[in-house]
């Protein structure tokens, strides 16, 4: 079988690309016998995973992205006699001669439709059902996820697949007091504090974080670190870091190499994360592993990912969000409580599971279905 995946993502940031390259790696160590072909839109990727026999690495040169897709990926797949088409992200390539799957990342277009303009929001209604029609398989990252999106789109549940995203094995506790000085000294790191983590969207409910943390610093001398990247509409919670004059009690780090996070984590006080939305939530898995106790938000996906380890709050409530993190602050039987959960709940994920049920997938795929 030849296997070819869609990484004109693979040098961008974000959770998709953590889920990408942790699934890749996967499935390069148990899959020996199938071959790969990696599709790249930058030459600079070119030799990114040349250690394996079984790659081929080719770059489509087209800049545009749905010309990328639907153009140059079709006639990749047809000179390389690919059996299947995979993309970790959100469509495929519609008339390519093979069987396609691809990831669902999440419902988020569906959900909060009116967070996109309307050029995405027309992309969406058009776009989603297309792919989901023409797609072989569609994986999906959860249980709840699957539910809604074969209310949303009209299509047969046994086409969507359920596979679960996981966490690296670096994401651990650190009993390395040195090493974790370090790194709290490499980001000027002093005092206690509270860790947000993930690229600022109106999806990750940053506003109301704020005027949480503006309700807690009354009570606590504690800092909110921000460990992600400005995504998109960001400018107004930046702008009420500045109305709520909370420009001292915030170090906003940018995005933090993968090797540095794990220190983070440990060194926090609590992971906040009350997404309006996730498809998954790979850092409430990344900080349990931690040690790290987890506020996080009382939705379907996060309810179903964390299975009652984490302190849920309605993300709509910033009074709410505010007791739960007072609550972990000042109860150390609730916090002791939080981690123990979280350190049991991380054991029902990893990325070798992910790596291999998404394998059994594409051979499934490969077996039964014609083009």
């Amino acid at each position: 079988m030849k296997i070819g995946i869609m990484l004109r993502h693979l040098n961008k940031l974000g959770g998709i690309v953590v889920y990408t390259k942790n699934l890749i790696e996967n499935l390069l160590e148990i899959d020996k016998k199938n071959e790969y072909v990696f599709l790249y839109n930058t030459n600079s990727l070119i030799g990114t995973y040349s250690k394996y026999k079984n790659v081929k690495e080719i770059v489509i040169n087209i800049q545009n992205r749905l010309f990328w897709d639907q153009i140059g990926v079709p006639k990749v797949v047809k000179s390389e006699k690919i059996d299947i088409i995979f993309n970790p992200k959100l469509s495929i390539p519609l008339f390519a001669p093979s069987k396609k799957v691809f990831n669902m990342v999440g419902l988020e277009q569906f959900v909060l439709r009116k967070v996109y303009g309307w050029k995405n929001q027309l992309y969406n209604r058009i776009m989603m059902p297309t792919y989901c029609h023409f797609a072989n398989a569609i994986i999906i990252m959860t249980n709840t996820g699957k539910s809604r999106l074969t209310k949303y789109i009209n299509i047969k549940k046994d086409k969507v697949e359920v596979i679960y995203a996981a966490y690296h094995k670096m994401f651990k506790i650190i009993k390395n007091t040195e090493s974790t000085l370090k790194i709290k000294q490499k980001y000027n790191l002093t005092g206690k504090y509270i860790l947000f983590v993930g690229g600022l969207t109106p999806l990750k409910n940053f506003p109301n974080i704020l005027k949480a943390l503006n309700i807690i610093k009354k009570k606590f001398p504690i800092k909110l670190v921000v460990a992600g990247f400005n995504r998109w509409k960001y400018a107004k919670d930046i702008e009420l870091i500045e109305k709520l004059k909370l420009e001292n009690d915030i170090m906003m780090l940018g995005f933090i190499p993968d090797d540095d996070l794990p220190y983070l984590y440990n060194s926090a006080e609590l992971l906040i994360f009350p997404s309006l939305y996730e498809g998954f939530g790979i850092p409430i898995l990344e900080a349990q592993a931690c040690g790290c106790p987890v506020v996080s938000s009382k939705t379907e996906c996060i309810e179903e990912i964390s299975n009652r380890s984490a302190l849920l709050v309605d993300p709509y409530n910033y009074k709410e969000i505010a007791q739960a993190i007072y609550d972990v602050l000042n109860n150390r039987d609730l916090k002791e409580k939080i981690i123990a959960a979280g350190l049991e709940n991380v054991k029902r994920f990893s990325w070798l599971k992910t790596a291999k049920q998404t394998l059994e997938l594409f051979e499934k795929i490969y077996q039964s279905l014609s083009p």
